[in-house]
């Protein structure tokens, strides 16, 4: 059996994501699709709008044969190390192939950026470091840089989806990872805010659910996947981006400046500007718009508050620098020849939180994660516990 793996959010599902399974398991020539995705935080650092089983369920429904989660330790994380954690599960579990979504749906130039971050000239360094010296945020410096070397690389990784792409291949190298390489061509912008065309922006998408824009929301989704939101919004199930500012606020008040320090990817004296938004700050939007600057914009400050919120510090990213076994999240019920298939790569496979092992720190802090996402959503501290595999 062939397969092939996604590493996704679905933050929520879209009608996007369904062409993106569509076109994954044509292109791989795949007999099933094995999605990893972000658990209940994603990789700008918010809670997911929606419960990771009624995600599960959407892509389920769409075309996924199973499920995995990728845990907060990898999922709230920059995109190096997002694509290290999905790409080390897909690996550990012996699937064939990684399709993902590209700008620049070209797996030859893709590769040859990814090679060349990966492995990189003494002068990239040097070069990057010159860009850094100056203010430059470090997406837009590693850009410059590896324009100078390689012309046409640096518009290549200005482009967010060819950023991931390219990610996605370095955690390949790194890894030792024998997988066929399938990129979708992207369709509409990443960041886009408005609704329009046939595969919106997940972010659009999001915009319009919390405005009440139903009319807007049901267009740009799969039937069910927009049947299981409306059910999920009647029933007081969403996860609203405001809902967890207050304990953000009260965490980051009481840790003060030397702890901020002890969050993994601070540098240059940020936890002392993050502690001083804090005192000041009546909400997290309000907390990111008064600590940003030009080396720290909202996302990489976004990601620091969810690491402080969570008891994330660097040291616990250290201890766990890949996911040491696979939670299902999700299965249909004619996929049990593919679960039989991955069980055999010996890997570890989790088919419920309560036959985890809680010792392990990576586990623990999964927990806390739900356990938050719950608090938000509104819901009972245990959700993990509570959750099971989502049958499709």
């Amino acid at each position: 059996m062939r397969t092939v793996g996604i590493i996704a959010e679905y933050n929520p599902f879209h009608r996007g994501h369904a062409h993106q399974l569509e076109r994954a398991r044509a292109l791989a020539q795949a007999d099933a699709v094995v999605v990893v995705m972000s658990s209940c935080f994603t990789q700008r650092g918010e809670a997911a709008l929606l419960s990771p089983a009624e995600r599960t369920r959407m892509a389920l429904q769409a075309g996924a044969d199973a499920v995995f989660a990728l845990p907060a330790l990898w999922s709230v994380r920059d995109a190096e190390h997002f694509a290290l954690g999905g790409v080390s599960l897909l690996r550990s579990l012996g699937v064939d192939a990684l399709s993902f979504g590209a700008e620049t749906a070209d797996p030859a130039r893709l590769q040859a950026a990814a090679r060349l971050l990966e492995t990189p000239d003494p002068s990239l360094s040097t070069a990057l470091q010159a860009h850094l010296s100056r203010g430059v945020p470090y997406p837009a410096a590693l850009s410059a840089a590896a324009e100078a070397l390689s012309p046409g690389t640096g518009a290549l990784l200005a482009s967010p989806n060819n950023t991931l792409a390219v990610c996605y291949l370095r955690a390949m190298l790194r890894l030792g990872a024998d997988m066929t390489v399938c990129p979708v061509p992207r369709q509409g912008g990443y960041h886009d805010t408005a609704l329009g065309g046939a595969l919106p922006s997940a972010t659009a998408l999001r915009g319009a659910i919390l405005r009440g824009d139903w009319r807007g929301a049901e267009q740009a989704m799969p039937e069910g996947a927009f049947a299981l939101l409306r059910e999920a919004a009647l029933h007081g199930r969403l996860h609203r981006p405001e809902a967890l500012d207050l304990p953000l606020l009260y965490r980051l008040r009481g840790m003060g400046a030397d702890s901020l320090a002890r969050l993994p990817d601070v540098s240059e004296g940020i936890e002392l500007r993050l502690a001083e938004a804090a005192q000041s700050a009546r909400s997290r939007e309000e907390l990111l718009e008064l600590a940003k600057t030009r080396r720290y914009p909202y996302a990489r400050l976004s990601r620091l508050c969810a690491h402080a919120l969570l008891g994330f510090d660097a040291e616990l990213l250290a201890s766990a620098p890949l996911p040491p076994a696979a939670w299902l999240l999700g299965l249909k019920e004619t996929a049990r020849p593919l679960m039989a298939q991955l069980s055999r790569s010996g890997f570890p496979i989790i088919a419920k939180a309560a036959d985890a092992d809680r010792s392990q720190p990576w586990f623990r802090a999964e927990m806390r994660a739900c356990d938050l996402w719950a608090l938000g959503a509104g819901m009972p501290a245990g959700y993990a516990l509570r959750m099971g595999v989502v049958k499709g």
